[in-house]
């Protein structure tokens, strides 16, 4: 920031237009203290042929205003010049008209009722934009001689700057099923991260609080690169610190949070830098949603009667100087499967629009597909089916309720030996065969099925650690290790198989308990699986060629779902 003295100095050489239609509110007489010229007018035309005649350095302009309302004005400010700072004042938090004066170039906002401080403050931060952008036009020659040693300089801290914010993500529902209602409704969230590039401005972590108390939240730092990586990863670092601070004291309060997090990172942005974020805290035992959004796209809920709900922004994006946060409350009682996610998903251009139309965005389509995809995998398959390659990171967060009354096709045990596994997997083979089903669906469903019964004989039955099955699967010597040790073990392995339909799809469902101790499912991780490591890959298959992998937490249960093409139905 500048000092007094600079300030006043640098402002003293500026011409300002200001354009308000209401001489009440005006502030012209503080202004012209400031500015060298203050140029005033008093409607959106004027202020673009008073624009034409003057030489501006800033514009300064109301929303609600006769003949051209603010925003059209700065559509045709930006059309004639997309460099000169502009100061948005205006009292709306709503999230497509903020996304759009962002989109346009607005340099800040000033909410109403106008405090001086406030506006001294943004037209401090707009006039530091402008002679940091005029010194920027002065070294870019130097930089340019520079750019071969940044490149592959900066390349190699991208990748340690993205491997840190991949460490720094927590996901503490990964494959784990939240029950409620006495066992017979089961919750999951899926999680769906494709950075556009190896720094990412997007973030999120999924925190449970405590049993059925859940914090989801993705944040969208705006801007491009480092600076907007750094923010990313210092706000998912320190929301992150803040939840595991509360739950170590038991007091978790979701405004406290909030405040606590907001009077932080305002303090940490840099002058024109801001953060659109969504928060959901969901009790699921209590179904009830709280959100915070600030600037963000609707969060999208569908409840059982086939209502579409739209969870609007309710707060300014996050900023240095912004106010009060604005907490929503839901009965979600309702609900069948709640959507959070950042700007990339809807407003990815399509890749071939309908006849007649102007490019088009895949928000037109999100609803519905929102609505008929069961599962992160079919919605995604359809976004990059229909949307052109993404231009931003796509983030998003898909929860869904299941309902556990599927109906059952047959229960089965195994004695917890290898050799049992291998005959109750033929055996479901051919009962899937005389089922109808596809050869390949067979194949993969199978598959999947079989690798979590081993992985409930290996880590559930016979108790076998991932580093001493690592070690023994390197030495050659695990098999052997595996028929002896399973002789002094008399524990069983269950398997249930059931028929789900949902969003008019059927499914077949798999349940794989089994009598041990289970293992630390919440440790099963999509991201760091080692593809040099012999633990882990069974997981990987059975999610790789399923549609859902969700296990209890005492990881001694898991459940596998995977979608009965019509075809063969």
């Amino acid at each position: 920031m500048f000092d007094i003295i600079d300030f006043t100095e640098i402002t003293g050489n500026l011409t300002l237009l200001y354009v308000e239609d209401e001489e009440s509110v005006r502030l012209t007489s503080r202004l012209r203290k400031i500015f060298k010229t203050v140029i005033v007018a008093d409607n959106g035309l004027n202020g673009i042929r008073l624009f034409d005649d003057n030489q501006v350095d800033i514009v300064m302009t109301d929303y609600l205003m006769p003949e051209l309302n603010g925003m059209e004005f700065i559509k045709r400010i930006r059309e004639k010049d997309t460099r000169v700072p502009i100061i948005m004042i205006t009292g709306y938090v709503d999230t497509e008209f903020l996304i759009e004066a962002i989109n346009l170039g607005v340099n800040q906002f000033i909410t109403k009722p106008i405090i001086i401080q406030n506006l001294m403050k943004a037209v401090e931060i707009a006039v530091q934009g402008f002679v940091l952008d005029n010194l920027a036009q002065i070294s870019r020659q130097q930089e340019l001689q520079l750019l071969r040693y940044r490149e592959k300089y900066h390349s190699t801290q991208q990748e340690l700057a993205f491997m840190k914010e991949l460490k720094i993500i927590r996901n503490d529902l990964n494959h784990i099923k939240l029950e409620t209602n006495a066992g017979k409704t089961i919750w999951h969230a899926e999680i769906c991260y494709v950075p556009l590039d190896i720094l990412s401005g997007d973030s999120y972590s999924i925190r449970e609080i405590t049993g059925g108390k859940v914090l989801f939240f993705i944040s969208d730092a705006m801007g491009k690169g480092l600076s907007a990586s750094v923010t990313s990863i210092l706000t998912t670092s320190f929301i992150n610190h803040l939840i595991d601070e509360a739950i170590a004291r038991g007091d978790f309060d979701f405004r406290k949070f909030l405040t606590s997090y907001t009077s932080f990172i305002k303090k940490e942005l840099l002058a024109e830098e801001i953060i659109c974020a969504a928060f959901a805290y969901i009790d699921f035992h209590g179904e009830l949603l709280e959100t915070a959004i600030f600037s963000m796209p609707p969060i999208l809920a569908l409840k059982s009667n086939g209502q579409l709900l739209k969870i609007n922004s309710n707060n300014l994006p996050i900023m240095k100087y912004l106010d009060d946060t604005v907490v929503g409350s839901f009965d979600m009682s309702g609900f069948e499967k709640i959507l959070i996610y950042s700007d990339g998903l809807n407003e990815s251009p399509l890749a071939a629009p309908e006849a007649g139309q102007e490019g088009g965005l895949y928000q037109d389509y999100l609803d519905e597909d929102f609505r008929r995809c069961s599962f992160k995998n079919g919605l995604y398959s359809s976004f990059t089916q229909q949307a052109a390659t993404p231009e931003d990171d796509v983030t998003f967060i898909l929860i869904q309720r299941l309902d556990t009354n599927w109906r059952t096709l047959g229960e089965f045990t195994s004695q917890g030996r290898l050799s049992d596994i291998d005959s109750m997997a033929a055996d479901l083979h051919i009962r899937f065969v005389h089922m109808g089903l596809d050869k390949g669906f067979i194949a993969h469903f199978i598959s999947s099925l079989t690798e979590l019964m081993v992985n409930a004989y290996e880590h559930g039955i016979l108790d076998i650690g991932s580093a001493a099955k690592q070690s023994m699967t390197s030495k050659g010597t695990y098999d052997d290790y595996l028929l002896q040790r399973e002789k002094h073990v008399n524990k069983d392995i269950y398997v249930s198989l059931g028929q789900y339909t949902r969003d008019g799809k059927d499914f077949l469902i798999a349940t794989v308990k089994d009598d041990g101790s289970g293992f630390d499912a919440a440790k099963i991780s999509g991201i760091n699986i080692d593809e040099h490591m012999f633990t882990g890959r069974g997981i990987k298959i059975a999610k790789t060629l399923s549609d859902c992998l969700l296990y209890n937490r005492q990881g001694n249960e898991a459940i596998l779902i995977k979608e009965i093409p019509a075809k063969i139905l």
